[in-house]
């Protein structure tokens, strides 16, 4: 992803180093006549440019902000696992299917996984509030 963004800056800078006229803003032409745009034709290439790495910055921060949206929605799908998990452990003690050891460990490994889900959860959210 970010050798993309690289590649694309790389070639938004050739492009724009390409319309720079290559005599300079005030060049004649051969037939001694001068341009009347030729002081304009600068502040144009500027604004074009100034608009084109607007755009990329608006691209880049939303896919950024896909990406971070993604890995939020795994978490809470993660989470919820997790609490099933946790609910068919004790179906499990309850029914007598799973011995107390068995039940007690993998309750404390679920446990232990939750809290890590609701850890990255917690500074997914705090990072949210930070950049609205």
């Amino acid at each position: 992803m970010r050798l993309e963004a690289d590649g694309l800056m790389r070639a938004l800078i050739a492009a724009f180093l390409s319309l720079i006229p290559a005599g300079g803003a005030y060049a004649q032409s051969p037939v001694a006549r001068p341009n009347p745009m030729a002081p304009h034709t600068v502040f144009i290439i500027l604004i074009v440019g100034a608009f084109l790495a607007w755009a990329a910055s608006f691209s880049f921060h939303t896919m950024k902000e896909r990406s971070e949206k993604r890995g939020r929605e795994a978490l809470l799908a993660r989470r919820e696992s997790i609490l099933d998990q946790l609910a068919e452990a004790e179906n499990g003690k309850a029914s007598g299917a799973v011995s107390e050891e068995r039940f007690h460990r993998r309750t404390r490994e679920l446990r232990g996984e939750l809290a890590r889900v609701l850890e990255k959860l917690q500074s997914a959210s705090k990072r949210r509030r930070t950049h609205a």
